[in-house]
């Protein structure tokens, strides 16, 4: 069977010959393997997701997202380790004992007054590169693997990393107004791509908001339902007019069963990735394992880390044995697996367990 019929069989709760594959790796991780598997990624930028058997091919990060890319892109840099995207959004290096990771250095919009004199990003000429690859990877691969057209971080976390986090929050509380015309720009941002990326042929929209945390909603329930929900029913329904049979996933990290209904109200097809330490995984499959394709959720935080070999193999049992039968199920970490001490042993584990233990039927 090939990829893109395993996926959407999948998404469509049906069984598949196996359980359709994505795994997240950090780019230390990813060039481990890549010098591992003695690949050339410079002619085929997909060769890792293929050579691991992969069932998805992910174009590149539209949007806000692709600003944590930036401190890998030197013609970025303005400076001593600063860099900075087409949003105006300012980032930097942190390193660590493995490797490096990027964090916020400085929000355009943390001075309102800096509003009247911003300059918004024209959509299809910011992202005309991610849209020319998309196009060539639909037209080399589209036919084989399943591809998903990715713009997490879509509008609620665009929002506040122009303003800010706690700025946005309390612009929410006390400054709605403005906050619903921030919410508009990226809105209209995300659609206008997300229209195009449907055109040319993707299988799967990612869109995704940070809307929760380990404790609970990062914004609250009432503020989502108002603000966030209906722009987001909006937005599928408009995708949906280019395309109707369009999946779309949604991603949100943190205890998000307080938001499962609305996500179901607003469309969605897709979960991802239901963090496992923090939700009812095996509650949440039996009431809404008919509603949702779960995209997840091996544990990231602790398994992959820090866990055994042992502890590895046994993870991908559990995730398989709760997520995968009646199909609904992408296999996939919880998110991307980062580089430690243990992280090449514990990632050949996972992927050994998986081949292991991923044909239909599941026993």
């Amino acid at each position: 069977m090939r990829p893109k019929e395993r996926v959407l069989m999948t998404i469509n709760h049906e069984e598949p010959d196996q359980i359709p594959l994505d795994v997240w790796l950090s780019p230390e991780v990813s060039d481990q393997l890549t010098v591992l598997l003695n690949l050339t990624e410079s002619q085929d930028p997909n060769a890792l997701p293929k050579r691991l058997g992969h069932d998805l091919l992910k174009t590149g990060s539209f949007g806000v997202c692709d600003g944590f890319a930036s401190i890998y892109h030197e013609e970025r840099s303005i400076g001593a380790n600063l860099y900075q995207d087409k949003f105006g959004i300012r980032w930097r290096k942190a390193v660590h004992g493995y490797g490096a990771y990027c964090e916020f250095a400085e929000h355009p919009l943390a001075n309102l007054e800096n509003y009247t004199h911003y300059s918004w990003p024209d959509p299809l000429i910011a992202e005309r590169d991610g849209l020319e690859a998309c196009a060539k990877l639909v037209a080399t691969d589209g036919q084989q693997y399943a591809i998903m057209g990715s713009m997490p971080c879509t509008i609620f976390e665009a929002c506040w990393y122009l303003r800010g986090l706690e700025n946005f929050l309390v612009d929410i509380a006390a400054n709605q107004d403005f906050a619903e015309e921030l919410l508009d720009r990226f809105m209209h941002y995300a659609l206008t791509v997300s229209k195009r990326l449907v055109e040319l042929g993707v299988d799967i929209l990612w869109w995704g908001d940070d809307i929760a945390e380990e404790r609970g909603p990062l914004i609250s329930p009432t503020h989502f339902r108002k603000l966030i929900k209906p722009r987001y029913a909006t937005m599928v329904q408009e995708v949906r007019k280019v395309n109707r049979d369009i999946k779309i996933a949604f991603h949100t990290d943190g205890s998000i069963e307080w938001a499962l209904d609305d996500l179901a109200d607003m469309g969605f097809d897709i979960l991802n990735p239901l963090q496992p330490d923090v939700n009812d995984v095996k509650g949440v499959k039996k009431r809404y394992g008919k509603r949702f394709t779960f995209w997840g959720n091996v544990d990231t935080r602790n398994v992959m880390s820090a866990g055994s070999c042992s502890d590895v193999i046994e993870e991908v049992k559990n995730v398989i044995n709760t997520l995968s039968p009646g199909g609904g199920h992408i296999f996939c970490t919880n998110h991307g697996i980062q580089t430690t001490a243990r992280v090449l042993d514990n990632v050949l584990a996972l992927y050994w367990a998986f081949n292991q233990f991923n044909r239909y039927p599941v026993t």
